[in-house]
């Protein structure tokens, strides 16, 4: 399994275009190889409506890194089911800075 982030913006076909400006794209994918994952990961949000910027961070990841209960878990849990979860946390049009989104606000 590999956790990876991208920067991503919505597409003008997406139906939140207009309103988000852009979001941080979390995700979990059930691969074994990064360049698989992160393929996997692209072709998924592009399909989705979003355009996908630069790989921010790629690492492999166990399900025991996370507590049982934590929000992570059930995301991790998922994927396995799944073979990809991903999480936007969003900002709004016109918020140029990403560092003031919140990890538990602004999910699309």
């Amino acid at each position: 399994m590999f956790f990876l982030t991208f920067e991503t913006r919505p597409k003008p076909s997406h139906p939140a275009y207009g309103e988000v400006g852009g979001a941080i794209a979390a995700v979990f994918v059930n691969e074994v190889v990064q360049d698989a994952a992160e393929a996997t990961a692209r072709e998924f949000m592009d399909e989705a409506g979003w355009d996908v910027g630069v790989l921010d961070k790629a690492y492999a990841v166990e399900l025991d890194a996370f507590p049982q209960g934590h929000r992570s878990r059930a995301r991790f849990e998922q994927a396995l089911k799944d073979g990809i979860v991903v999480t936007y946390h969003a900002w709004p049009v016109g918020d140029a800075d990403i560092d003031d989104w919140a990890e538990d606000g602004g999910a699309v």
